[in-house]
């Protein structure tokens, strides 16, 4: 009777030891977690970083003005401008008269650059003789004029931009002419329906897009805006390095 009941407590005690052993075992978990929080080392706190500064403004760059030969200090003689019969007659003798000229003349310049205000004509005026610069009838013409030494030659030459065609075909494009070889050089490529200007900076030439205003004597203003690349030279021939 007495080992009877010994055996149906067996499995009680075997339940006992084994919720006993449970027990242990999550003491000595807790123990060691605790153990380790209290050992391990506390993390600086994060460093606030500073608020990003604005990006910088680009440079300004300042319009560049074109006024009327109110004064000129010679009159375009009108057999140099090398117009036919037939250019004269249509456009009348009256449009190429002196108060029909915008000076664009960079600072520096031996010689003398003009546009006329009526037809769109440009030369550029070297020792007694003219030189047409651009190509077409219509459009502004010259726009814009940087002294430049594009070719590295120790000599000056002159940069310029010029605007063809109608309002609706429009083109503007760079030209170089080269003032040792007496020649222009227009540039292949062009902006269609667009105004170009040139800017010289840290020795590089580069061209800005631009607007144009114009006031009631046909003077003109350009006023910067994006800037798309730098002129180079090769050769004889104008390159567009593009940004």
């Amino acid at each position: 009777m007495e080992n009877k009941q010994k055996k149906g407590m067996k499995p009680l005690h075997i339940l006992l030891l084994v919720l006993g052993g449970i027990l242990l075992l999550a003491l000595a978990m807790g123990a060691t977690m605790l153990i380790q929080q209290a050992a391990r080392t506390k993390r600086p706190a994060a460093i606030a970083t500073p608020e990003p500064t604005a990006t910088p403004e680009a440079t300004p760059i300042p319009d560049r003005s074109y006024a009327v030969l109110e004064n000129p200090a010679f009159v375009p003689e009108l057999d140099k401008l090398g117009l036919t019969e037939a250019e004269l007659d249509y456009f009348g003798e009256e449009n190429f008269a002196p108060e029909m000229w915008v000076d664009l003349t960079p600072d520096g310049f031996s010689g003398a650059v003009i546009r006329n205000i009526a037809v769109g004509y440009s030369y550029v005026v070297l020792d007694g003789s003219y030189y047409r610069l651009g190509e077409g009838s219509d459009g502004k013409g010259v726009l814009d004029v940087l002294l430049c030494d594009l070719n590295a030659d120790d000599e000056p030459d002159l940069l310029y931009t010029y605007h063809f065609g109608t309002t609706e075909d429009g083109e503007t494009k760079v030209g170089w002419f080269d003032c040792v070889d007496r020649r222009s050089v227009v540039s292949s490529f062009g902006m269609q329906k667009a105004y170009l200007a040139l800017s010289e900076e840290d020795g590089a030439y580069l061209v800005y897009r631009c607007t144009r205003s114009v006031d009631e004597t046909g003077a003109f203003a350009l006023h910067f805006t994006d800037r798309i690349g730098e002129i180079l030279e090769k050769g004889g021939e104008l390159y567009l390095m593009m940004e």
